[in-house]
Order: structure tokens, then C-alpha cells, then sequence
């Protein structure tokens, strides 16, 4: 074939050579402005009701950490909180306006890293689905034994357990609190044996956090007690 006879191969199909009908709008000004002046129609609205719905939202922050801490103890934290001493702190929140059923108390943690890669990684799923499977603990280190010992359940974030209570009282009346319905279903369904009980755990020399009862099966310590939806040992939200 002579170098100027046409080629019809695939390499030449308009597709591939950008030869295909296309719009190209060529925006004047005028019709620049219309665009705008319809999104503004349609968006301002909207953004001046979100706006007056975040003003209507009443939100208390407390920090107690240091507001707590003996003085004695204000330069070694860890010391006080691994100690016997007696650890109820009383704080008044005053609530300037009306706060409308359900009301949601979280907590927030500072120098938390739970998205670290070490963290996320030292539990044991196998382990708290199964009973049979208890000793499968090895992507739980370091905390993984007592001795020659397997901890249920094992791992950092098991081991962190926020282990702080509240209570809360309005005009020296108890306020109830509502602590179920905060974990995922799928968590309570797929994730947790009820077979799987606590074992070994906080008994080493560095305790992390709170304790488990050890009679008390995990799956209904997540029912009933917490649930976030990162860590099963997290707690999330309560509903006063």
C-alpha cells in the first residue's frame, strides 16, 4: 500500500481522533450572572434555614480534667488516676437555654490516636465471635497475656476502656440515662459470641482502663453498657 493511499484502521476513528459532536457552551456575561442568580435563588433559602437550625442547637462543653485533679497530684495525673484515692468529681453545668428532648452527651479525647495503625490492628475478631477461638491473640500484642495467660478480650483497644461514669442531676433530681441503642446492630448480631466471657483482664501491673465482669458475657456488655462505632469498647453517645 503507497504512503498516500488512506488508512481506515481504528487508530483514525473520530472517537480517537476527538472529532466526535460535541457542545461547547461559551459562557457572555450575561448568561454568566443568570447562572449565578438561579443558584442563589436556590441555595440561599437553604442556607438561611441551616443557619437559624445550628442557632437553635444548645451545646455544653466541660472540661474537667484538670478541674478535678487534687493539687497534690496536678503535675503527676497518672499517679492519681492508678491510685485508691476517691475519684468523684461534682460539676455544675448551667444551662442557659431551653435544651428540647433527647438531649446527647459525648466525650472527646485529647492525644487519642485511634485511627493509628497499631491501635486499629491489636484485637482479636476471632476471639470475640468464638469461644473456641480465645487463644488466637497474637495480633493483639502487647496485650494479649498474662504470663502464660490469654486476656478476652485482648488488645490496646479493649485495654483503653473509657472507664469514667456520670450522673447527672437537675434541682437535686436524678436525671435517667438512657445507654442503649448506641452500637451498630451488625456489631451486636455478627461481631460478638455470646459464649465469650472476660478473662485475665486488667489483671497485669498497668491497668489501661475500666474492668469487665468476668460472669458477664461480652455480647450483652455491648447490648447494654456501650457501643461506637470504631471500637467496641468505646463509648459514644448517651441519651439523657
Amino acid at each position: 500500500m503507497s504512503s498516500n493511499t488512506p488508512s481506515s484502521s481504528a487508530g483514525d476513528s473520530k472517537f480517537t481522533q476527538q472529532e466526535l459532536p460535541a457542545c461547547k457552551p461559551i459562557l457572555t456575561p450575561r448568561w454568566a450572572i443568570l447562572a449565578f442568580t438561579l443558584i442563589s435563588i436556590v441555595f440561599i433559602p437553604i442556607g438561611v434555614v441551616s443557619l437559624f437550625a445550628s442557632r437553635n442547637v444548645v451545646e455544653i462543653i466541660d472540661r474537667y480534667e484538670t478541674a478535678c485533679i487534687p493539687q497534690n497530684f496536678i503535675y503527676d495525673k497518672v499517679s492519681f488516676i492508678q491510685s485508691a484515692a476517691n475519684k468523684t468529681c461534682s460539676r455544675t453545668l448551667r444551662v442557659k437555654k431551653l435544651m428540647e428532648q433527647p438531649i446527647y452527651v459525648y466525650y472527646q479525647l485529647d492525644n487519642f490516636y485511634q485511627n493509628h495503625r497499631r491501635y486499629v490492628k491489636s484485637r482479636s475478631d476471632s476471639q470475640l465471635k468464638d469461644r473456641k477461638s480465645e487463644g488466637e491473640a497474637d495480633s493483639c500484642k502487647p496485650e494479649n497475656k498474662v504470663g502464660n495467660m490469654t486476656i478476652v478480650p485482648c488488645g490496646l483497644i479493649a485495654w483503653s476502656l473509657f472507664n469514667d461514669t456520670f450522673n447527672f442531676n437537675l434541682n437535686n433530681q436524678q436525671l435517667a440515662v438512657n445507654k442503649k441503642g448506641i452500637s451498630w446492630k451488625s456489631d451486636r448480631d455478627s461481631k460478638f459470641g455470646k459464649d465469650v466471657f472476660p478473662k485475665n483482664f486488667q489483671n497485669s501491673s498497668l491497668i489501661g482502663g475500666a474492668y469487665l465482669d468476668p460472669s458477664v458475657p461480652l455480647f450483652s456488655l455491648l447490648a447494654s453498657l456501650q457501643g461506637a462505632k470504631s471500637s467496641p469498647f468505646k463509648l459514644e453517645q448517651l441519651r439523657v
